[in-house]
């Protein structure tokens, strides 16, 4: 497998040659656009974090702007860009009411996507944090997930693009499973994921920011006290396995991740870039321009 990443830092857009590709593939991602909505169709208390959110994002979105104004300027630039897969890579929305699955049911269709959830998009902030209450809530993503949001795959022109929900800092020996068959037969893959994975050139950035280690295998770096307050805890058996899977696997040309709320490039081994987006609240995007290799 031929891979050659060209201006990989580049904040925005990347271009990507990849041998095995039956033609050029463009994929535009967002991540965190972190759309707080809720009407009074959802419980009293997600309505009073819905003003809480929506007025602390506007002091991070690009003049003060509501953040679906920014999530609709987002979708246009998509539009106008024409790509053939919408990558949603986590906390698109900040919690899963009733009123912010309309809105992107209303507005994601008659696309061609992928939406892997993030830490918040399955969690109301006054609720447990728990597997018990993602299970409970993954039924409301079904629609957006093709029944499935612990993880999915599409094709497009010979590129494999593959979802897994690591929104826990996880994954479970299904999804690493599910991940292993998708890559055994050597066709060009892109993974996609909301925490990004644990790469040197990352850490000392995410510590810095968060002050915890906020990354899938991130280890070195944690206290009781962040554990607590993040709700990590050690790295999974099944989790060190899916690391070890994509850090092997040679024909993964990429991952695609959000999460930590600033833009970053770097190998997570050679031949394959980890992408990081910069968050969608403040207007960030990644389009990515995948093109054969002869």
């Amino acid at each position: 497998m031929k891979i050659l990443h060209l201006n990989p830092e580049h904040p925005e857009e990347n271009q990507i040659l990849v041998e095995g590709l039956e033609r050029e593939v463009l994929l535009f991602q967002l991540s965190d656009t972190h759309l707080a909505e809720a009407d009074a169709r959802d419980p009293h208390p997600a309505r009073q974090a819905a003003a809480h959110y929506q007025a602390y994002f506007q002091q991070r979105t690009p003049g003060g702007m509501a953040a679906r104004e920014v999530f609709f300027r987002l979708l246009e630039r998509c539009r106008s860009a024409q790509p053939e897969v919408l990558a949603l890579t986590g906390d698109v929305l900040h919690f899963p009411s009733v009123a912010g699955l309309e809105l992107l049911a209303r507005n994601l269709g008659g696309r061609e996507y992928l939406y892997t959830l993030g830490n918040h998009d399955w969690y109301f902030p006054y609720g447990e944090w728990s597997e018990a209450t993602r299970q409970a809530h993954y039924p409301r993503f079904f629609a957006l997930s093709g029944g499935s949001p612990a993880c999915q795959v599409r094709e497009v022109s010979g590129l494999r693009v593959i979802a897994l929900d690591n929104s826990t800092y996880q994954v479970s020996r299904a999804q690493v499973e599910f991940l292993r068959r998708q890559l055994q037969d050597g066709k060009p893959c892109l993974l996609l994921v909301h925490i990004p994975l644990c790469v040197p050139s990352l850490m000392p950035a995410v510590m810095a920011r968060w002050q915890a280690p906020i990354a899938m295998g991130g280890e070195e770096g944690w206290t009781a006290e962040t554990r607590a307050k993040w709700l990590v805890g050690e790295v999974a058996p099944s989790t060190r396995t899916c690391l070890e899977l994509v850090r092997q696997a040679e024909n993964l040309v990429g991952i695609l991740c959000g999460h930590i709320h600033f833009p970053h490039a770097d190998e997570i081994r050679t031949g394959c870039h980890q992408y990081v987006a910069r968050p969608g609240f403040e207007g960030g995007y990644r389009s990515l321009t995948f093109k054969p290799y002869r």
